[in-house]
This record gives C-alpha cells, structure tokens and sequence, in this order.
C-alpha cells in the first residue's frame, strides 16, 4: 500500500507515458483493431464494508510505517491513553487545534513521558533477565562469546552461508512475553531474501551455523539485536527470539 500522493503520481505518469507513446506515430492498422477487440479491464466495484476496509487498510498501512507502534510500545499505553493519542492524531491529520494550551504542558508532560518510558524499560529489563536465565538452565542450548544462544533443531545440507552470502529463510520473531511480532507465516509462508550482513549481528551471525534445509532457534539479547532503541513494535533493550529455516542461499558475495 502507497500513500495517496504516490498512488496519484503513479498514476499521473502512467497516464503521461500512455500519452507520450500514442504521440510519435499513428498506430498500425493491426494494432488498431487488436486495441478495438481487446476487452477494457473490469474492476469489480467494493461492497460497503470493503469501502470501510479499505479505509481502514489505508490508516494500518500508513501508521504501521510511522513511529506509531513503537511509541505504544515504549509507553504502554492503556486503552484510554491509546484513545486520546488517537484524538491528537485525528486533530493533525485534520488539520485542527488542540482546545488547550500546549506549552502549559511543557516540562510536567516531558516528565511524565520519561517516567513512563523508564518504568516501562524496568519492568520489561526484569523480563527480560528471566527469560534468559530460563534459557540458560537449558542444557539443548548453546551460548556464543557474542552472547547469542541458539539450539540447532536440523542441521541442514553441509554447505552453509558465510557472513557475505544472501539467503532465503522462513521465521517467527517473538519477544520474551511470547508475542509474535514478525511472521514469514503471515505472508503466506513465502520465504524473505535477504544479505546475511545487511541483518541484525545474531541473525549475521546464527544463520551461517545451519544448512539450506536447516531449522535453528536463536535467543538474541539486546546487544546483537535491535539495541536501546528497538524497532517498531520491538521496545528498546529487547531481548527476542527467532525460529529460523534456512531455505536457500541464493547469493554469495565474491572477495574483492
């Protein structure tokens, strides 16, 4: 899904570059009456709640892009904050005013943000140690010196990736409390290409230890994954794991 305004630009050129072919020279006889036989495409019409959906798809698409997610995250709204961060944004997006005074908030909001954020990071930091020290007592799972821990559920072919290769993997990312927050499941299990040194260093680094073939878990602390910032959905400090299928190296660098 693009924003409207690049849907209308790509639009306006295809309809320009239609223009711009049609211009230079007279179509051939032949091709006229192929154009005049060809039927016009017919686009069938949304029902009502396919209208409402499309709405809706347009607003999940562009906040899914937006710093949206991760600001939920990183604050934990409740449903009544949710709702009147979402009144903020429909003022924006329309272009209205607040019926307050903003820099009458100033320092007091700063404040309350930075205290929710920071119990937010303690309490998800506490996690976090749990989960590890779970995993740790497992005796099926190894721990690198980069602090991955990872446990090889098939080995795969013999030939594996290097650090340099491009791959194709299947994978569910969850965080410590279990929540899925990326799935190749959700895109109808196609697997997703990739550059082994263009990803987060415990996939760079857990990806070369299996096989095409090859199925691993990898447990990554923060350090190794998405760092004090997180990303998206993922809060800062995250510590998060990956079931991995290694389905294809489809690239390797040369050595230059």
């Amino acid at each position: 899904m693009k924003y409207p305004a690049l849907a209308a630009l790509a639009v306006a050129v295809a309809s320009l570059h239609a223009a711009d072919e049609a211009k230079p020279a007279a179509a051939a006889p032949a091709d006229a009456v192929h154009a005049a036989l060809t039927p016009a495409k017919i686009v069938k019409p949304l029902t009502p709640e396919q209208v409402k959906q499309a709405w809706t798809m347009l607003g999940f698409s562009i906040a899914s892009q937006s710093p949206m997610p991760q600001v939920n995250s990183q604050l934990d709204l409740s449903d009544e904050e949710l709702e009147l961060f979402l009144a903020g944004v429909r003022q924006a997006i329309r272009g209205d005013k607040p019926k307050f005074n903003p820099a009458e908030l100033g320092e007091g909001a700063d404040a309350l943000f930075e205290e929710r954020v920071k119990a937010k990071a303690g309490k998800w930091g506490k996690t976090n140690e749990e989960f590890l020290a779970k995993v740790d007592a497992d005796k099926s799972v190894t721990k690198t010196a980069s602090g991955l821990r990872y446990k090889i559920l098939a080995a795969g072919s013999a030939v594996k990736p290097t650090a340099a290769s491009t791959v194709k993997c299947r994978y569910t990312g969850k965080l410590v409390d279990g929540k899925v927050f990326d799935s190749t499941t959700t895109r109808n299990n196609e697997p997703t290409e990739f550059p082994l040194s263009g990803v987060i260093p415990a996939w760079t680094e857990g990806v070369q230890l299996i096989g095409v073939g090859g199925k691993i878990v990898l447990y990554c602390p923060s350090a190794i994954g998405y760092g004090k910032q997180g990303q998206g959905p993922i809060p800062g400090d995250s510590v998060l794991e990956f079931e991995v299928e290694l389905v294809e190296i489809s690239a390797t660098a040369k050595a230059k």
